[in-house]
């Protein structure tokens, strides 16, 4: 059994991590928090350090520094993830010589990291730092089904997923939208295809899961 922690701002992208993870053959989900401190106190305090800490990266980058140092203090190797997207290269590159042991990116497909860094930074990352930059794997961990935004909603489609959570009917929504009923229909279409799901309800929890929206 692979034990994980996760540190993550959001109920519902906790959540929906967990979900994702527990899919996958001998992972479990141990312990998951929002604070960071509570975070830090559980790693101190374990006799056996989890073999995956999963770090967001909402929180300042300082702050995930402090974690870093702390799980490190229990593990010569732990094997640290931060889950990320490219734009935030230059301090996904800060945390890598801050001690950070590898990351993935949730919202993109994988990219050519060292010319991204080459592009995007002014950091000059050491081989082996760019060894640890692997294709979401550690070990028999095979990061799937976190590709959460390949096809994002657009503003219009949020609204609708929102008024369905009102129970609002379809002329209701096309009023509050200054739509016509026809366009109303075109979004669910629309959603129920990206989502890949069949009833109102079933979009309403999808969304919720995939932190699109918000209760």
């Amino acid at each position: 059994m692979i034990n994980i922690a996760y540190l993550e701002e959001k109920v519902l992208t906790r959540a929906a991590f967990i979900l994702a993870f527990e899919k996958q053959e001998d992972c479990k989900v141990m312990y998951s928090e929002s604070i960071s401190t509570a975070f830090i106190a559980y790693i101190q305090n374990q006799s056996l350090p989890p073999d995956l800490c999963i770090l967001s990266d909402a929180y300042p980058y300082t702050e995930l520094v402090k974690i870093i140092k702390a799980i490190k203090l229990k593990s010569k190797h732990p094997y640290i993830l931060l889950k990320s997207e490219t734009k935030f290269m230059k301090g996904i590159c800060f945390l890598l010589k801050n001690g950070l042991n590898g990351f993935f990116f949730t919202d993109e497909p994988m990219i050519d990291f060292k010319k991204c860094v080459y592009e995007r930074t002014k950091y000059k990352i050491t081989a082996d730092k760019l060894k640890l930059i692997i294709n979401n794997r550690k070990g028999d961990i095979q990061i799937k089904e976190l590709l959460y935004n390949n096809s994002p909603l657009t503003q219009n489609e949020i609204m609708f997923i929102q008024a369905c959570v009102r129970d609002e009917s379809y002329e209701e929504i096309a009023i509050s939208l200054q739509k016509t009923v026809k366009a109303i229909y075109g979004y669910r279409d629309r959603i129920f295809k990206k989502l890949q799901v069949k009833q109102r309800t079933a979009m309403v929890m999808t969304a919720l899961k995939r932190n699109y929206i918000d209760l």
